[in-house]
Order: structure tokens, then C-alpha cells, then sequence
């Protein structure tokens, strides 16, 4: 296969492979999950040896045994050791960017499809980055990839189309992957992009709900899927709140912020469990400095009678108020307007709704 772009790693002094890889036991468990073909012992060889070659790749020689999937499956092996450590090693991310690159001139069309596309990406991005002769290359490959109906390719033709802004065209990918791939974590995700294309641009809540549950039924409890919980929540909190109560509890336990504060606000206003909500507030201000979460807290001291703790909740809401009031939108940077903007109004909502529960507080004589 002609190489489309390959971006070769320049670092010459790297820590020994074994001394930044799990141990064998967590290794050989991964690798049982994923139904690997090949053991831990067969998998260190040649991860080995692209690792030593990582700044020569021509010098790499796999062992004979070797197959291109077992290069996809082993990069499988490290991506999901950095989800599940929360942690970015240079040196480890390489060598997935080697596998992928090994497994494509091995004829694997996942791997193909994933160089074709960054190679594309990156040209939209940056012309300068790709000459026109190897965007043209990789968009050749990607036509014959989607030709082929490999459904991989569909599911990145998707996402590419989502990036570009044209919508309809993404929807009609993804849609041809999951016919391809129903039932595996990738159709999971897409299943979740088209619940959230249904919820947001066709504002259609029953198709949006059974694409959330199709990713849930099919998906593991991951970052994609946990916002399918979520939502699937929101759109059943009115009919079944117990429901809606566990999803959002499983999308929170994997630290979805949103899903904190309706917990809050769900066990406040529906099931009248105003301790309980206090401390899904609580979390909620502690994990993102929630302004929801802060107002959730003054109502439930409101509700329980509880005035002065109430009372040091509504000073901290008005030294916000008033700190946001103070900053101008000038000296904001770019990616904070937003929600300056947003905390803003959610403030002066809460002022002009909660009066009342502020002149109980200014007609008590608390202590604080």
C-alpha cells in the first residue's frame, strides 16, 4: 500500500516498553475481554519491536505469526489502558500511531480507513499540511473503502460530513453503518449521534429515545454512552422519574455534571428528598462550580426552614452576581463568554423569581 502520510516520531531516547505498560496480569485480562488472538506472550514481541523502531519504522520486522488485526486489536489494547487511566503517554500514544500505520501497509482496511481520513482532516484544516496529491490518494481510498460497503469508513465518512456542518449527509452515513454494524461499542456511539441529531435538529423525542436506548442496549458504560443516559432521562423524568433517577445516577457515577444537577433538582421537586438533593448539590458545586447546584442548595434550606445556611448560600450567590456583573465581557477570553453570558442570566432569573424567599431571609435575624 502507498503510504498517505506518515508522521514519524523524532524522540531517540525513550523508558524501556515494559517499564510504561500495565502489568501482565491487567494486560492479559484486557486482552481476554477483547477475545484477542494473541496472548500476552505473543503480543510483547511485537510490540517490542515496533517500540525499539519507533523513529525508523523501515527497520521493523514483525514476526511471521503476525496479522494486520492483531496490530488493530493491540492498539485497542492501549487506547483502552488511557481511557481507563485518565492518563496520556507520548511514548505509548506513538506506538498506537505505529500499529495503525503497521496494520495499513499490511492491507487493513480499519487502519487504511483511519489514515485516509486524518489525511483528509488535516488538508481541510491546514492545505498546507498535505500536498493535493495525498489528499487526493486517501479520498480515492476512502471512495473505494465505501464502495467496498466496509463500515468503518461509513462511520468516519460521518463524522467528517457532522464536522463540515453537512448534516443530512451524516445522518444518511451513519444510518448505512449501523445497517453494516449494528450490534458492537462503535455502533453504540452512533446510536447515541443520531438519539442527539433527532433530539436537537428534528426535535422528534420518541425516534430520539430509541436511538439512546439502542445505544445503551449495544454499548458499554463509557463517556458516549453515558450521555445516552442522560438524555434518555430527560425525556422520561415526566413519565417514569424512577427511571429517569437511575439513568441519570449511572451517567453521574461516571462524572457527567449535568447529570448531578437534575439529580438534585429530582430528588428536590419529585420525590421530596431534600437531603439527599443537598448533596447532589453539594457534589455538583465542589465537581464544576455549578451555579445551578448553588441555587438547588438555597432552595432546599428554603424548603426545610433552614435560614441561616440558606442565608450563606444567597451571600455567595450575590458576590457572584456581582463579581460577573463587574467583569467586562472584553476581558473575557474568548472561550468564557459564553458562559458568562449564561451564568449572567441564570443569576438575574434567580433574583427575580426567589424575592420573596429573600425578604424571609432579610426578615430574620440570622446569624452568619
Amino acid at each position: 500500500m502507498k503510504n498517505i502520510i506518515r508522521y514519524t516520531s523524532t524522540t531517540t531516547s525513550r523508558p524501556s516498553l515494559l517499564s510504561i505498560l500495565p502489568s501482565k496480569r491487567t494486560l492479559n485480562r484486557i486482552l481476554f475481554d477483547q477475545d484477542a488472538r494473541l496472548s500476552y506472550n505473543k503480543m510483547i514481541p511485537i510490540l517490542t519491536t515496533i517500540y525499539n523502531n519507533l523513529s525508523t519504522p523501515d527497520k521493523i520486522k514483525l514476526p511471521i505469526y503476525t496479522k494486520s488485526s492483531d496490530l488493530m486489536e493491540f492498539q485497542t489494547v492501549l487506547k483502552n489502558i488511557r481511557n481507563l487511566t485518565s492518563s496520556y503517554n507520548k511514548n505509548l500514544i506513538d506506538l498506537e500511531n505505529e500499529l495503525i500505520e503497521q496494520s495499513a501497509e499490511l492491507g487493513n482496511s480499519n487502519a487504511i480507513s483511519i489514515l485516509s481520513f486524518e489525511t483528509v482532516q488535516k488538508r481541510l484544516k491546514d492545505e498546507s499540511s498535505v500536498s493535493l496529491e495525498d489528499f487526493n490518494y486517501a479520498n480515492s481510498l476512502i471512495q473505494q473503502l465505501l464502495d467496498s460497503n466496509h463500515a468503518l469508513t461509513y462511520r468516519y465518512a460521518g463524522n467528517l460530513a457532522w464536522e463540515q456542518n453537512i448534516v443530512k449527509k451524516a445522518i444518511e452515513y451513519w444510518k448505512k453503518f449501523i445497517e453494516l454494524e449494528p450490534n458492537s461499542i462503535e455502533s453504540s456511539h452512533v446510536y447515541y449521534q443520531l438519539g442527539y441529531y433527532y433530539l436537537t435538529y428534528e426535535s422528534n423525542p420518541f425516534i430520539a429515545k430509541e436511538f439512546f436506548e439502542k445505544s445503551i442496549a449495544v454499548g458499554e458504560l463509557d463517556n458516549i454512552t453515558i450521555k445516552s443516559h442522560f438524555y434518555l432521562g430527560q425525556l422520561i423524568v415526566d413519565s417514569n422519574p424512577k427511571l429517569a433517577k437511575y439513568h441519570w445516577e449511572l451517567s453521574s457515577s461516571k462524572g457527567l455534571i449535568d447529570s448531578i444537577y437534575n439529580l438534585g433538582f429530582l430528588e428536590m421537586n419529585v420525590f421530596n428528598n431534600l437531603n439527599q438533593a443537598i448533596e447532589w448539590f453539594k457534589l455538583g458545586v465542589e465537581s464544576n462550580s455549578d451555579i445551578n447546584c448553588l441555587i438547588g442548595q438555597f432552595d432546599c434550606y428554603i424548603k426545610m426552614n433552614k435560614f441561616q445556611q440558606a442565608n450563606k448560600i444567597l451571600k455567595n450567590l450575590q458576590n457572584l452576581s456581582d463579581k460577573i456583573k463587574n467583569t467586562s465581557l472584553e476581558n473575557v477570553p474568548d472561550e468564557s463568554k459564553n458562559a458568562k453570558i449564561k451564568n449572567e442570566e441564570i443569576l438575574e432569573l434567580f433574583f427575580k423569581t426567589r424575592g420573596n424567599d429573600i425578604k424571609k431571609l432579610n426578615g430574620n435575624d440570622l446569624m452568619i
